[in-house]
C-alpha cells in the first residue's frame, strides 16, 4: 500500500534548486543551502511511514583500519595544503554518496562519513564534524561493536574540543563498559577529568594505563613512557606541585624529541605544557622561550588560523607580560584574541581572560599606547557575531565580557586626532554603546534573580556609559583628548570579582566531577578547562571493537 503520488513534480524546477544549491555550496551561503534543501525536500511525492519504514541495513561491510584512510592524514603541511586534502576529502565523500541510494545505511557510506568527521576534528572544523556525527549516530549505535564504540570515542573527542567535557566523559565511560581494559580508553578518560579539573580521578585513570602497558626496572619501579610522564606530569602541574611536574615534563619533550623528532603538533604541545609550567612556576624568561617555539611549530605545520596556534600565542602573551616585555605581549594577546573570535567552538572564557590582561595586566598609558587598544576593535566585533550566531549573547556570562569588551573601546576612542582618528573613534564608542546596552540587562537579571551579586558589574557599565556620553560631548565642540574611563569601582564587599572569574554554569555545562551547580548559578564566564591539559585528541581507527588511542591533536 502506499499514497497517492500526484502527476505534477516539475523535474525542471528540481533542476533549477539543484544548480542554485550547488552554487551556493561554492559559495559558502549557508541560509541559501538551508532554504533550497528544504525545498526540494518538500518536492518529494507524499510517502507514508509504512513506506518509509525499512529493515535492517546491510551488515556484509567490516568496518576495519583500512576502510578509514583519511583518519591516517598527519595534516602538518601547513593551512594551504590542509585545506586542499580536506576539499579533496569531501569531494570523495559527496561522489560516494552520490553511487548509494541508500544513503548512510549502507555501510561503506557510514564509514566514509566516519572518516571525514575525523578529518574535521583534525582541523578543527567543529560545526561540520558535529553535523556529521549527529547523522550517523542512530545507525552507528544500532550496529553495534566496533561501530558504536567508534562513535562514542570520536564523539567525545568532539566534545572535549567543543569544551563540553561533561558530556564526553560518560561517552568515554561507556566505551569501556563495551571493550576490554585498553591503556588508550584509560588515557582518554584521565585526560577528560583532567580538563574537567579532577585531578584526582585523572591521575587513577593515568596510572591504570601505565600499568597496564608499563615495563618495571631491576628495583620493581614503573618505567613510564613519555605518554604516561606527559599526562600524570599536568595533573602534577594542574595540582601546583611544580617541584613533581616540571622535571616529567621535560623528560617527556626530551624522550618525545629522541623518538618521534617530525611531529610537529605533539612537539608543540608539549613545549606549550613546558613552558606554561615554567610560567606559573615564575620561570618567566624560560617560558617565553619555549612558548615561542610552540607557536612556531604550530605555524608551520597547522596554520595560523587552527585554535591550536591561538592558544599557543594567549599563553605566549601571558609570560612576555610577566616578564615584562609588555609590547609583545599584547602583539599577541590580539592575534590570539581574533584566532579564537573566528573558531566554531568559541567560548566566553579565554576572551575574558585576555580582555582581563590588556586591561588590568598590561600597563597602558605607561608602556604601552592606549591607541593600541583600537587593534581589538575589529576582533570584538567578529566575536560578538559568533556568539550571537550561537545563542551565547543572553546570559550573565554574556554580559561581563561584553563589558570589558566595551571598556577596551572606551579606552582607546577619546575624542581628538585627525578627521579620521575622530571618525574611527565615534565608531569604536558606538560599538561600546551597543554592548553596554545589550549587557546591562543581562547583567541585573543574573544579580535579580540571584544567580551572582553582579553589581559592580552594573556599576562599571553605568560609569563607561557617562564616559561614552562625555567622550561625544567632546567630540561634538572639538575639544582635545579627555580623560579615560574611570578606574573599574570595586566590587562591594564578599561580591565576587571580574578578574580572575568565579566559576559559573552556563555554556559550556558544569563538570559532573564534583556534582554540578543548579543551571541557575551565573556569575562571569565558565572557566575553561585547566590551564594547558593536553588538548583533546583525535581517535585513530577502530578494529574489531577496540579503542583505539586519541593523539594529541
Amino acid at each position: 500500500l502506499s499514497r497517492y503520488k500526484g502527476t505534477g513534480f516539475d523535474p525542471e524546477a528540481c533542476g533549477e534548486a539543484c544548480e542554485a544549491l550547488a552554487e551556493a555550496v561554492a559559495k559558502g551561503n549557508q541560509h541559501q543551502v538551508e532554504g533550497l534543501v528544504t525545498a526540494l525536500k518538500l518536492m518529494m511525492p507524499p510517502a507514508s511511514g509504512a513506506e518509509q519504514a525499512l529493515g535492517p541495513p546491510r551488515d556484509n561491510f567490516i568496518l576495519r583500519p583500512e576502510e578509514l584512510q583519511w583518519t591516517e592524514q598527519d595534516f602538518l603541511g601547513g593551512l594551504e595544503e590542509n585545506q586542499r586534502i580536506v576539499q579533496e576529502c569531501e569531494a570523495k565523500f559527496a561522489r560516494l554518496m552520490a553511487q548509494h541510494p541508500e544513503g548512510f545505511r549502507a555501510p561503506e557510506v557510514l564509514a566514509k562519513g566516519l572518516d571525514l568527521a575525523v578529518v574535521y576534528l583534525k582541523n578543527y572544523a567543529l560545526d561540520k564534524a558535529d553535523a556529521l556525527y549527529e547523522v550517523t549516530k542512530a545507525q552507528c549505535l544500532s550496529r553495534g561493536l566496533p561501530w558504536n564504540v567508534k562513535w562514542f570515542q570520536d564523539c567525545a573527542t568532539l566534545r572535549c574540543k567543543q569544551n563540553r567535557q561533561a558530556e564526553a566523559a560518560p561517552m568515554l565511560e561507556e566505551v569501556a563498559k563495551l571493550t576490554p581494559p585498553h591503556e588508550a580508553t584509560l588515557r582518554n578518560l584521565g585526560t577528560v577529568y583532567n580538563q574537567l579539573r579532577d585531578h584526582d580521578k585523572a591521575k587513577v585513570y593515568f596510572d591504570a594505563a601505565a600499568e597496564l602497558v608499563g615495563e618495571r626496572d631491576a628495583n620493581g619501579q614503573l618505567i613510564l613512557d613519555k605518554e604516561d610522564l606527559w599526562n600524570i606530569g599536568l595533573v602534577h602541574k594542574n595540582k601546583k606541585n611544580y617541584d613533581e611536574a616540571a622535571p616529567m615534563l621535560d623528560q617527556a619533550l626530551e624522550k618525545w624529541l629522541e623518538e618521534d623528532p617530525e611531529d610537529d603538533v605533539a612537539l608543540a604541545k608539549l613545549y606549550d605544557s613546558v613552558g606554561s609550567c615554567y610560567d606559573e612556576m615564575g620561570r618567566h624568561d624560560e617560558a617565553v622561550g619555549v612558548l615561542q617555539k610552540a607557536k612556531d611549530l604550530y605555524d608551520r605545520s597547522i596554520g595560523t588560523e587552527s585554535p591550536l596556534y591561538g592558544s599557543a600565542c594567549e599563553r605566549l602573551s601571558r609570560a612576555l607580560v610577566h616578564a615584562g616585555r609588555h609590547q609583545e605581549g599584547l602583539d599577541n594577546l590580539i592575534e590570539a584574541f581574533t584566532v579564537i573570535a573566528l573558531q566554531d567552538a568559541v567560548h566566553p572564557t579565554p576572551l575574558f581572560e585576555l580582555l582581563g590582561i590588556a586591561l588590568e595586566e598590561i600597563p597602558i598609558t605607561k608602556e604601552v599606547d592606549v591607541a593600541e587598544l583600537a587593534r581589538l576593535e575589529m576582533p570584538i566585533q567578529a566575536a560578538v557575531r559568533n556568539m550571537r550566531y550561537r545563542g551565547l549573547d543572553q546570559d550573565g556570562n554574556c554580559g561581563v565580557l561584553y563589558e570589558r569588551m566595551a571598556r577596551a573601546l572606551v579606552l582607546c576612542s577619546s575624542a581628538g586626532g585627525t578627521a579620521d582618528m575622530q571618525q574611527a573613534a565615534a565608531q569604536r564608542r558606538q560599538t561600546a554603546r551597543t554592548l553596554l546596552t545589550h549587557a546591562a540587562p543581562l547583567v541585573e537579571a543574573a544579580t535579580r534573580e540571584g544567580l551572582a551579586d553582579l553589581k559592580h558589574i552594573s556599576m562599571l557599565i553605568d560609569t563607561e556609559l557617562q564616559a561614552l556620553e562625555n567622550q561625544d560631548a567632546a567630540a561634538r565642540l572639538g575639544l582635545p583628548q579627555m580623560g579615560q574611563v574611570a578606574a573599574p569601582t570595586p566590587a562591594p564587599q564578599g561580591a565576587p570579582v571580574v578578574s580572575p572569574p568565579p566559576p559559573v554554569v552556563s555554556s559550556p555545562p558544569a563538570p559532573p566531577v564534583p556534582q554540578p551547580a543548579p543551571a541557575a548559578r551565573v556569575a562571569a564566564p565558565v572557566p575553561a578547562p585547566a590551564a594547558t591539559p593536553p588538548p583533546a585528541p583525535v581517535p585513530a581507527p577502530v578494529a574489531n571493537g577496540a579503542p583505539a588511542g586519541w593523539r594529541r591533536r
